[in-house]
């Protein structure tokens, strides 16, 4: 039996890929974005407004954590959500949490829509 057990946000591990001053190298890590949990109405509600990326962002998550200053101290909170919105990587970080919030329910209808091998 499947439980749905009613929550509001999901945890996901985000990767995420900066560039560096060296074209053959990268700055590479993992972030963790609390998602909030949409219907497929809200999700198609959402995508016929015109929402930019912030807002966008602000709609589909609940916190960032695993984000550090480049002295390796944590930024938590509100200053790392400031960071996703408007920081230097912000269009990286976005992109990123974009790409993965998508995923999470397209690998949930793929996964769903396959035929079961003991059919």
């Amino acid at each position: 039996m499947l439980k749905l057990k009613k929550t509001n946000t999901v945890a996901r591990k985000v990767k995420v890929r900066l560039p560096t001053e060296n074209p053959n190298s990268f700055n590479e890590g993992e972030i963790l974005v609390r998602f909030k949990i949409s219907t497929k109405d809200e999700i198609a509600e959402r995508a016929d407004r015109e929402l930019s990326d912030r807002e966008y962002i602000g709609e589909i998550v609940d916190s960032v954590e695993g984000l550090g200053d480049e002295d390796g101290n944590p930024i938590a909170g509100d200053a790392a959500m400031h960071e996703v919105y408007a920081g230097v990587w912000s269009a990286y970080l976005q992109s990123a949490i974009f790409q993965e919030y998508h995923e999470q329910y397209g690998v949930a209808r793929v996964k769903n829509s396959k035929t079961s091998r003991g059919r």
